[in-house]
């Protein structure tokens, strides 16, 4: 804006500022707030990073001065506004806002909010910004389970991992007031767990909207593109980078790292924030998972962004194969029952080694091609098609009977032990054949298969 245009919002502001009453809402006959009551409570949810809890809304009495304004709006923004309509990016953000736009009035009264909060120069300089700038910042949050962190850890630039106190007390404020906000969530959920924190960007601020008829809600989506604060990601998926980096370090870990919640947090001060925030993805049943979580290392950190480059870069079909039994695997490691365990392991272990079309001696074919893909000689191998054949045995059990046997035999010459401590081993078996072929980005060729050597 020119100079002249900004003394001009000046104005504009102070006249509002002089007109304005705030009134709840929905419930018009609740008596006014004082305007000093709701700019403390602006300024105390703003400030600690959370939302203003209070239903109430700035009013501008006077209508010539509401017209007044909203005229100013619309010469300055003319390029994203269609029938007294601008789009958003906060839409986007939340995933799930209005397709057809926002009122103007909504992004007016998002202005006087900054302006009771924050002050008229905050609020002419925010404007400004919207005029000129194409991206504004938000982040990403998740909670995650599954690993334990000592301090901070730095994944990329822009994407952290930061532990949480373990006291409910201590959870910092704006989680509190986030938690609060949410359906069946308690402060518990999140004391002691893991949060990741992605500061990103989303361009442009504003569009013109579209109309309902006019658009799927993917082309809409599309308009919009995020960035995370790096180098390395030029288009980010947020669902994509959170399953492969979690599967990554779930595997590094040894450890059924998962995503409990997730959510996008937008800056309340932001002026294209004219939505609602705060709305939380539950990605899986809030019971614990079974285990004391690991710890977490830098080095571990390392390890699982190679992983995580791994996971991104291989072929689709592979990729596509390989997650069913790491996620399979995943949740082994997360049941607390030894039948389920022995299910899921038995589901991750078929996708492994077995075809889909053949069904003939399918328990001979999975021991044979495991042993080979882990064995080193033929000695080696030997030894795991017991350990295979003993998998294999429980898996059937846990299908077919609901059940497993407490001890299980798995080599002749040897007394049986009890399934609690094998069912760890046959857990590690898999990661380390998911592992193998992760490395080779490959699944090997199975026809050129015998026990000794691949044949030639």
């Amino acid at each position: 804006m020119t100079e002249e245009r900004k003394e001009e919002l000046r104005q504009l502001l102070n006249e509002a500022i002089a007109s304005l009453e705030i009134r709840h809402s929905w419930a018009q006959e609740t008596p006014l707030l004082p305007l000093a009551v709701y700019r403390n409570h602006l300024q105390q949810g703003w400030n600690y990073r959370g939302p203003s809890v209070i239903n109430f809304t700035p009013y501008i009495v006077r209508e010539a001065t509401k017209l007044k304004f909203l005229d100013f709006i619309r010469e300055e923004l003319s390029e994203y506004i269609h029938e007294n309509h601008i789009q958003s990016a906060c839409s986007f953000v939340a995933i799930g806002g209005r397709v057809p736009g926002y009122d103007l009035y909504d992004l007016l009264v998002q202005l006087l909010r900054i302006t009771i909060a924050r002050g008229i120069e905050s609020a002419v300089l925010a404007f400004d910004r919207c005029t000129t700038e194409t991206h504004g910042s938000f982040q990403y949050y998740a909670v995650l389970e599954g690993i334990k962190l000592e301090c901070e850890i730095q994944v990329y630039e822009g994407i952290r991992l930061v532990p949480l106190p373990e006291k409910e007390s201590d959870l910092p404020r704006h989680l509190l007031n986030h938690i609060f906000s949410m359906w069946n969530a308690k402060a518990d959920d999140f004391a002691g767990k893991t949060l990741f924190k992605i500061d990103a960007t989303v361009s442009p601020i504003f569009c013109k909207p579209f109309l309902k008829s006019e658009v799927s809600f993917s082309e809409y989506l599309s308009r919009f593109q995020v960035k995370v604060d790096n180098n390395t990601f030029s288009r980010f998926d947020v669902d994509d980078f959170y399953g492969k980096f979690c599967r990554a370090l779930s595997l590094v870990c040894d450890s059924a790292v998962q995503i409990a919640r997730q959510w996008p947090f937008l800056e309340a001060d932001k002026l294209f924030n004219l939505g609602v925030f705060g709305v939380t993805r539950v990605r899986y049943p809030s019971h614990s998972p079974f285990g004391i979580p690991n710890p977490l290392s830098t080095l571990q950190i390392d390890e699982a962004k190679r992983l995580y480059e791994i996971l991104v870069n291989l072929d689709s079909g592979v990729e596509e194969k390989l997650q069913i039994p790491i996620n399979r695997w995943i949740k082994s490691k997360r049941s607390r029952d030894p039948e389920d365990k022995m299910i899921d392991l038995g589901i991750a272990f078929e996708s492994l080694f077995l075809p889909s079309d053949n069904v003939d001696q399918l328990a001979f074919q999975f021991r044979l091609r495991a042993s080979w893909l882990l064995g080193e000689d033929k000695a080696e191998r030997e030894k795991l098609m017991d350990e295979f054949k003993a998998i294999y045995t429980l898996r059937s059990k846990a299908v077919h009977n609901g059940v497993v046997p407490k001890k299980i035999k798995v080599r002749k010459d040897e007394k049986p032990i009890a399934t609690s401590e094998f069912i760890p081993r046959a857990q590690d078996l898999c990661r380390q054949s998911i592992l193998k072929i992760l490395e080779d980005g490959k699944f090997p060729d199975w026809n050129n298969l015998i026990l000794g050597e691949e044949s030639t």
